[in-house]
């Protein structure tokens, strides 16, 4: 849908004011600081630009005489992404109640994981579940009015690289042009290639757009589109990759009767949640890490010194010695000393992983290479907000996942001071042992870097631990992001 004339022009002389502000600003420290963050986490840019900008797609109240969907489809082949797709369905949902839109979701069944008692539990989807071989059936036994005039796929890189991509194609060609549907692809992983191919004959019918479930990988996605509008392939070139939309839903439940826990104290649970893919995830050397902190100082982790043991034992005197938990799938080997430290839990329910995680103090990400920053969303990081967990972040993390960029759900340290040490500092309070350190061998302590102090100082400062009330405000603006972009899917915009 296409803003009048005269909002355009509003837009884009808005849009000049805010390039020509974000460049001056840009040039100077501002009140946000030297680092560019207000006091709620916020990037001064995202901050300015959402003040100045106006976004035509923030209504109130959706009218039913705007959309253009209102039979929705939400479909998958593929056994997993449940909390995914099924968020999707939470969204949904929500918005359909003001249009009397219908939705229906098919899937493997039953739901992997008892994820079906989520479902249930938290009421995401009021519709049963019908087996994915039913939606060709139902997509072509009604080729006009009241027809599904939407498909989502749960996730694409399985579900459009099969059958379902010619026979979904056939039955769109099959309709006339006042009764086509749209293809909404859930997608996760940039350099999943396999199904891409089958984005041009979509491309070109105008009649797909993308849904990661993170910025940075619709940024990328978005790059890899313009490339491909540029194509020295005739074929490729004037498919129209450059108009594909591409929103973001960030899947984050409302996980009920996550436990009540005090501020006041001590960090001693981190968790490390994903598969134990060591590509993926830097175990090794966390591990490393955690063992050369337990020789110099086992007390500050609550654990008595090794002596001739083979494993650290727990300090019994100590009020909360640390634990890490590894929650996830797959095998890994965790070094004998470490065995009474870490922990490993594989094949857990949906119901036990939110309990489990509900436990957490810290979430760490881990991450290994650059994967998760540019190509791939993880899911570590809306588990660990929607199971109001702090995650234990970068700034580099924070600007590729930006919509945990706030400090009501993350834990900023400086990069130079990894994991294992900024949860040592904020178990005591104290960086002292950090910064006096020669970690570059120069004879030059890390504190003569006042960059690094500031940021040391500043975790410090605002602690580890977030509050109920924090999690929550910040939740429900997320979900009220995740209501707009739903509203453009049906509007078509």
């Amino acid at each position: 849908m296409l803003l009048a004339a005269s909002n355009r022009r509003t837009v884009l002389a808005i849009t000049a004011a805010c390039v020509l502000v974000l460049f001056i600003l840009g040039r100077h420290q501002t009140a946000y600081g030297t680092e560019g963050f207000d006091e709620r986490g916020r990037s001064w840019k995202h901050r300015l630009c959402n003040v100045l900008m106006p976004d035509s797609s923030k209504v109130q109240d959706i009218q039913a005489e705007s959309v253009k969907h209102s039979r929705v489809a939400i479909a998958s082949t593929f056994g997993f992404h449940h909390d995914v797709y099924l968020a999707l369905a939470w969204t949904m949902e929500r918005v359909m109640k003001e249009i009397g839109g219908r939705l229906q979701v098919y899937a493997p069944t039953p739901l992997n994981y008892a994820f079906q008692n989520i479902v249930d539990d938290l009421r995401l989807y009021s519709g049963e579940i019908k087996h994915q071989d039913d939606l060709l059936k139902d997509v072509t036994r009604n080729n006009g009015d009241g027809g599904i005039d939407m498909i989502v796929l749960g996730t694409c890189e399985f579900d459009l690289k099969g059958e379902w991509h010619t026979q979904l194609l056939a039955a769109w060609d099959a309709r006339d042009s006042a009764h086509k549907f749209q293809i909404v692809c859930i997608v996760h992983h940039v350099l999943d290639k396999g199904w891409q191919g089958h984005i041009t004959e979509w491309a070109r019918r105008d009649a797909i757009r993308l849904l990661p479930i993170s910025a940075h990988v619709a940024k990328e996605f978005r790059t890899s589109f313009n490339e491909l509008a540029d194509s020295f392939d005739p074929t490729i070139r004037t498919a129209g990759y450059e108009h594909i939309p591409i929103d973001v839903h960030v899947p984050v439940l409302d996980i009920p009767r996550l436990p009540e826990r005090s501020t006041e104290r001590i960090l001693s649970k981190a968790v490390i949640q994903g598969s134990f893919n060591q590509d993926r995830r830097d175990y090794a050397n966390l591990f490393q890490d955690l063992s050369s902190s337990l020789a110099k100082d086992p007390s500050a982790w609550g654990y008595l010194p090794l002596g001739d043991g083979t494993a650290y034992s727990v300090n019994t005197t100590s009020k909360a010695p640390f634990h890490l938990f590894l929650i996830g799938s797959g095998h890994i080997e965790v070094p004998s000393e470490l065995k009474d430290v870490v922990s490993v839990h594989v094949g857990l329910d949906y119901n036990q992983f939110y309990e489990m995680m509900g436990e957490m103090d810290i979430c760490i990400p881990a991450f290994a290479e650059n994967g998760y920053y540019e190509h791939q969303a993880s899911s570590t990081f809306a588990m660990a907000v929607e199971c109001e967990v702090p995650i234990l972040v970068t700034k580099r993390m924070r600007e590729s996942y930006t919509y945990a960029d706030d400090d009501r759900v993350v834990v900023t340290r400086p990069a130079a001071m990894r994991e294992i040490a900024a949860i040592k500092a904020l178990r005591s309070k104290n960086a002292v042992e950090f910064l006096d350190s020669d970690a570059s061998h120069t004879g030059h302590p890390v504190s003569e870097n006042s960059h690094i102090s500031y940021l040391v100082d500043e975790m410090l400062s605002r602690g580890w631990t977030r509050t109920k009330s924090e999690y929550r405000s910040y939740k429900e603006d997320l979900w009220k992001d995740n209501e707009v972009v739903v509203q453009r899917l049906l509007r078509d915009l």
